[in-house]
């Protein structure tokens, strides 16, 4: 056999492992509307650029039937490949092989992809569509072999400590895109990103027939982990999409707004769209009428490059947007509250989204912008009472601002009360460039309240006790809540003309291109009030 043959056996091997569990099981999948691993792998690379590593992998021996199975790779696809032509790793379990089950080959692989991800500073992406655990191999003979750290590797430790180990170096996107109970969703759900898939995706601890042997409760996989109660309930869904093809080309828009690691800045591209541009149209989408609610995508679309909007947990706390756009080429990320749910209003669950999504946009190097329209925290006996702890959540989005160290910028479009201030961000607290539109409304509290409380007497004994307040309320307004007012005491730095707000945030962002924070005492970590 000459090196020819050789080359020609070999590939001939590579095809049929590349099919995985065989033509059956691959129809199998098809009939669930999900992709193979392979498949997935090819839409998310740039054509012809995917590498798969390790395919001649074969699991361990168990001591158990099971050894006698076809199981290529050990049921997971890993390689690299490139991304809008730039490198990115990725990991994908072979759900025809065995359910994609987890054992110490599969593991150790996935854990190679993860290691090599922050060695040499480039995304991973994993794909997960797993059964869980593999029973045979936690008692096998080869899963008590040391792999590292003092964990086996049927333990599946180094899958547990390579995500924060990347956390905040390179991007981590999970596509859950298929079950993932256990063991197989506790590594994929400490990604910065969690994509999942209507009818195919479900997370949690334990599956419906395990949890039915355990406590007696008869549940669906819907009813305790899928796809539409962590987009709406949990927030453990970033995005909720309808197939394997819409959550890949998800991933994909979302790494284009994404730097390849911690030490870079996102890429920047033409987007042809003006600079200069002046929307009319801003000038009519906020009224006056503070208690007039407005949808503030419509502002969003306005100021951002083209119009494009890439929204983040949109089913889940919708008071309070999120997203990244381009303004002049450059990534952003915006915080908005949103009028048209619940006033604007700041809750326990607004407070982890927008946390989470600072930290996320510091780490990576994507200025913020935050766009204000709040009333602030109201007042509620459920959520001050509840386990959630209201302050102990509130504390979360103040703490990432004054933590985070990227250019922000404030822009008040309407009211600001109370707490909501804080939440959204100070001159004090470190945000770079704060502006007003004529419509801002800035209150350190409700003043129909303070002024119950400083007219008590007044207010008893008025003949009109309505009027009068309401007359108070007007000429407090005129007097304390005015932006002009808080440009004199220089809690904004100007009242600007709502048309040239998209080309004046391109300038401050421009001045703000070089900023230099200034040094901060050493520490291993803050102490995130979580």
């Amino acid at each position: 056999m000459d090196m020819q043959q050789k080359l020609q056996e070999l590939n001939e091997k590579r095809k049929v492992l590349e099919q995985g569990g065989g033509a059956k099981e691959i129809e199998r999948q098809h009939s669930m509307t999900k992709l193979t691993a392979w498949e997935r792998m090819e839409l998310l690379f740039d054509s012809g650029t995917f590498r798969e590593l390790n395919i001649w992998s074969v699991p361990l021996k168990t001591s158990f039937d099971i050894d006698d199975r076809n199981l290529p790779r050990d049921a997971v696809v890993i390689g690299y490949g490139e991304v809008h032509g730039r490198p990115v790793l990725s990991y994908g379990h072979d759900f025809t092989a065995l359910a994609g089950t987890q054992a110490v080959v599969q593991n150790s692989k996935v854990a190679k992809i993860m290691q090599r991800a922050v060695v040499e500073g480039i995304p991973f992406v994993g794909m997960a569509d797993s059964g869980g655990v593999r029973i045979h191999d936690m008692f096998g003979r080869s899963g008590f072999r040391p792999l590292i750290r003092g964990c086996t590797i049927a333990e599946a430790g180094h899958l547990m400590y390579s995500p924060p180990i990347a956390s905040g170096v390179v991007p981590q996107i999970s596509l859950m895109i298929g079950p993932c109970y256990a063991g197989s969703a506790y590594s994929p759900i400490m990604a910065d990103f969690v994509i999942m898939c209507k009818g195919t995706s479900y997370m949690s601890v334990a599956s419906p027939p395990l949890l039915k042997a355990v406590t007696s409760v008869d549940a669906t996989q819907e009813e305790i982990g899928g796809a539409w109660l962590h987009a709406t309930t949990t927030g453990s869904c970033d995005f909720f999409v309808e197939s394997d093809e819409e959550a890949i080309a998800r991933c994909r828009e979302l790494l284009s707004f994404l730097p390849s690691n911690w030490k870079e800045k996102p890429p920047r591209v033409d987007t042809g769209d003006d600079p200069n541009r002046r929307e009319e149209k801003l000038l009519h989408i906020v009224s006056l009428d503070a208690s007039l609610p407005y949808d503030v995508h419509d502002v969003i679309s306005q100021v951002v490059d083209n119009g494009h909007f890439f929204e983040l947990q949109s089913l889940f706390a919708p008071n309070l947007v999120i997203g990244l756009s381009r303004l002049a080429g450059q990534v952003v990320g915006i915080v908005a509250n949103n009028p048209a749910v619940a006033a604007g209003s700041l809750d326990v669950n607004t407070s982890d989204k927008e946390a989470r999504f600072i930290r996320c946009c510091d780490a990576f190097n994507i200025p913020l912008i935050f766009l204000v329209d709040t009333p602030g925290f109201l007042p509620g006996k459920e959520q001050e009472q509840s386990r959630e702890g209201l302050e102990r959540h509130a504390a979360k989005p103040v703490f990432a601002i004054c933590e985070s160290t990227v250019p922000k910028i404030v822009v008040y479009l309407r009211k600001c009360y109370g707490a909501g201030r804080l939440v959204m961000g100070t001159e004090r607290m470190g945000v770079d460039a704060v502006y007003a539109w004529p419509s801002a409304e800035l209150r350190v509290v409700d003043i129909e309240a303070a002024i119950k409380e400083i007219h008590r007497k007044d207010l008893t004994s008025a003949e009109n006790p309505e009027q009068w307040l309401a007359e108070k309320v007007k000429e407090f307004s005129e007097r304390f809540a005015e932006p002009d007012l808080s440009g004199a005491i220089q809690t904004v730095e100007d009242i600007i003309d709502p048309q040239e707000t998209r080309p004046l945030l391109i300038k401050t962002l421009k001045r703000l291109s070089g900023k230099l924070e200034p040094a901060r005492p050493w520490r291993k970590h803050s102490l995130v009030p979580l």
